[in-house]
C-alpha cells in the first residue's frame, strides 16, 4: 500500500483516543521487530495486538490490529503515538536516521530531515509539521542560549517559507515561529554575536515576515533592544525613519511614529522627545497618552481641550469610532468638572444604539416639568428609526405608546425584542398582534423548512403565553380550514400535525 499521513488516515476522534491511550500509559511492550515495523500490545477493553509498518518519515505503510474495530483503530494510533515520543525528530530510530556529519552544525541536518519536502503542505502536513516543530524547539530551549543563537537563523527563514505554502488552519506552525521568536528574544543578551545582528537585520529587510504574520515586529523589538543595549541610538533612529518615509497613515504610520519617540525618550533627550510629541498630537495614540497624563495631574481644563480638539480632528478625518471614543472621555472629564454634559450626553445616547448611562445623564439635566415635552421632542426627532425609539419607550415603561409602534412597524424582529418586557395585562394584545404577523408570513412560506420554522416558533409562544393558549389554539383551526382547501397546501397541514397543533 502506498504511504499515509497518520493525520489523514485516523479520523480525528479515532486519533484523540489513541492519544489518550499513549498518555494513560496502555501501550505495552512497544517491539521493533524488523526494519520500520513495529509492534506492541494495547490495553482497551481487552488486549489487543498492533502492528505499524512506517517509512523514514513515519508515514504509515501498513498495519493491523486484531480488535473488532478493524483498519484505522485507537489502538493503530496509540502504538504510533508510542513510536513517536521514542524516536526524535520524527524518526524511527538513530540507526535509520542520517548521522551528522563530523564538524557540520546538527541543528542544520536535523531542520533537513523535519522539512523533508519542499511543496505545499496541506491542513494535515502543516499540523504534522508544527507539531515536530515545537517539540524540536522545547529541545533547544533546554540546551541554553548558545544553542538557540546557533539553531534560531536556521529555522526561522524555512519556517517562514513553510507558513507562506501551507494551510496553517489549525495555527500549528503560526504557533512553532512565535514560539522560536520569544526563543530567539530570551536568547538575546548584551554580547550577542554578529553573525546574529546580521540574521535580524536580513529579516528586518525582508518584507515577507512584516506581509504574512506579526513575526516581523516581534523580531524588530528584539533588535530594537540589541540598539538599547549598546546605545545606537542614530542606527535605530534611520530604521525607525525609514519605515516612518513610507508609512504616511494608518496603524503602522502610528506605529513607527510612536517608535520614533521612545528612540528619543531611551536616549535621554527630553527637549527632542517633548518636541517629536508635540509634532505628533494628531496621531490618536500620542493624545491619549497626553489625555491620560493631563487627567492624572487633574488638570481638567487642558484634558478638555485635548479631547475637543480630538474631536475635531477625528470628525474631519472621518474616523467616528475614534470621535466616539474621545467623546466617552469627554464625557467623564465633563463629570468631574461638575460642567453641563447635556449636549455630549444626547450625542453619545442616541449615536447608533441606546446607551443607557449616557440616556440617564442626559435626562439629569432636564427638570421634571421640563422632561415630558423634551421627551416628545425627542421622540420626534428620532422618526423613522424605531428599533431606538422603541428602546426608549421600553426603558421609560411607556407600554401604550410601545404597542401602538409595534403595531405600525409589524414584524417578528421587533415583537420577539420588545414583546417580554410588557406586563401581563397586555398580554392578550401581544398574542394578537403576534398572530397577525404568523399568518401573513404562512401566507408567504412556500416550503415545508419554512412552515416548519413559523410553527417552532409558534409552539414556543404557546409556552410563554400560556393563558392565551386557546387563541393560538383557534389560529392553528383558522389556519387549517383555510388550506384545506383551494388552494391547499398538504405540507402546511402535516407540518401543523407534527407541531402538535
Amino acid at each position: 500500500m502506498s504511504r499515509i499521513h497518520p493525520l489523514h488516515l485516523f479520523p480525528s476522534h479515532i486519533a484523540e483516543r489513541g492519544l489518550l491511550y499513549f498518555q494513560q500509559g496502555k501501550v505495552r511492550d512497544v517491539q521493533k521487530t524488523s526494519a520500520r515495523r513495529y509492534r506492541a500490545e494495547v490495553c482497551g477493553s481487552e488486549n489487543y495486538s498492533v502492528w505499524l509498518k512506517l517509512d523514514s518519515d513515519l508515514y504509515i505503510k501498513d498495519g493491523g490490529c486484531d480488535c473488532p474495530y478493524g483498519w484505522a483503530c485507537k489502538h493503530m494510533a496509540a502504538l504510533w503515538y508510542a513510536v513517536r515520543a521514542q524516536t526524535p525528530d520524527g524518526q524511527p530510530d538513530e540507526s535509520d536516521a542520517q548521522q551528522p556529519k563530523k564538524g557540520g552544525n546538527p541543528y542544520r541536518q536535523q531542520l533537513s530531515r523535519i522539512f523533508s519536502r519542499t511543496r505545499y503542505y496541506d491542513y494535515y502536513e502543516a499540523a504534522d509539521l508544527g507539531f515536530r516543530l515545537q517539540n524540536w524547539l522545547e529541545d533547544v530551549a533546554q540546551e541554553g542560549a548558545a544553542a538557540a543563537q546557533q539553531a534560531l537563523p536556521l529555522l526561522i527563514p524555512r519556517l517562514q517559507d513553510a507558513f507562506e505554502k501551507a494551510d496553517d488552519s489549525d495555527g500549528m506552525l503560526g504557533d512553532a515561529m512565535y514560539m522560536a521568536i520569544d526563543l530567539l528574544e530570551e536568547a538575546v543578551m548584551e554580547n550577542v554575536p554578529k553573525r546574529l545582528i546580521n540574521f535580524l537585520d536580513k529579516c528586518l529587510d525582508d518584507s515577507r515576515y512584516f506581509d504574512f504574520s506579526e513575526a516581523g515586529n516581534k523580531i524588530y523589538q528584539i533588535r530594537a533592544r540589541i540598539w538599547r543595549l549598546r546605545g545606537e541610538w542614530q542606527a535605530w533612529q534611520d530604521y525607525v525613519a525609514k519605515h516612518l518615509a513610507v508609512t504616511k497613515s494608518g496603524w503602522e504610520h502610528e506605529f513607527w511614529a510612536l517608535e520614533g519617540w521612545q528612540v528619543l525618550q531611551a536616549k535621554g533627550d527630553t527637549a527632542a522627545a517633548q518636541d517629536y510629541f508635540r509634532r505628533h498630537l494628531r496621531l490618536p495614540k500620542f493624545r491619549q497618552i497626553a489625555v491620560e497624563q493631563t487627567v492624572g495631574q487633574q488638570d481638567w481644563a487642558e484634558a478638555e481641550r485635548l479631547l475637543r480638539e480630538g474631536i475635531n480632528i477625528a470628525e474631519d478625518e472621518g474616523t467616528l469610532g475614534t470621535a466616539h471614543k474621545w467623546k466617552l472621555q469627554l464625557f467623564d472629564v465633563l463629570k468631574e468638572t461638575d460642567k453641563n454634559v447635556r449636549e455630549i450626553a444626547a450625542d453619545l445616547a442616541f449615536s447608533t444604539s441606546l446607551s443607557l448611562p449616557h440616556y440617564e445623564a442626559w435626562k439629569a439635566t432636564f427638570s421634571a416639568a421640563e422632561w415630558p415635552h423634551e421627551f416628545n421632542r425627542l421622540l420626534a426627532r428620532l422618526s423613522g428609526q424605531y428599533s431606538l425609539q422603541a428602546e426608549i419607550l421600553e426603558h421609560e415603561q411607556e407600554f401604550d405608546r410601545l404597542l401602538a409602534l409595534l403595531q405600525q412597524h409589524l414584524s417578528l424582529y421587533m415583537m420577539e425584542r420588545f414583546a417580554p418586557s410588557f406586563p401581563e395585562p397586555y398580554h392578550d394584545r401581544i398574542v394578537a398582534l403576534y398572530l397577525k404577523i404568523f399568518a401573513a408570513e404562512i401566507n408567504k412560506a412556500s416550503n415545508r423548512k419554512q412552515y416548519r420554522q413559523l410553527l417552532n416558533q409558534l409552539k414556543i409562544l404557546r409556552r410563554q403565553y400560556s393563558a392565551q393558549r386557546q387563541a393560538m389554539e383557534d389560529f392553528a383551526d383558522e389556519i387549517r380550514e383555510q388550506y384545506s382547501e383551494k388552494p391547499r397546501r398538504p405540507a402546511l397541514l402535516e407540518e401543523l400535525d407534527r407541531a402538535g397543533f
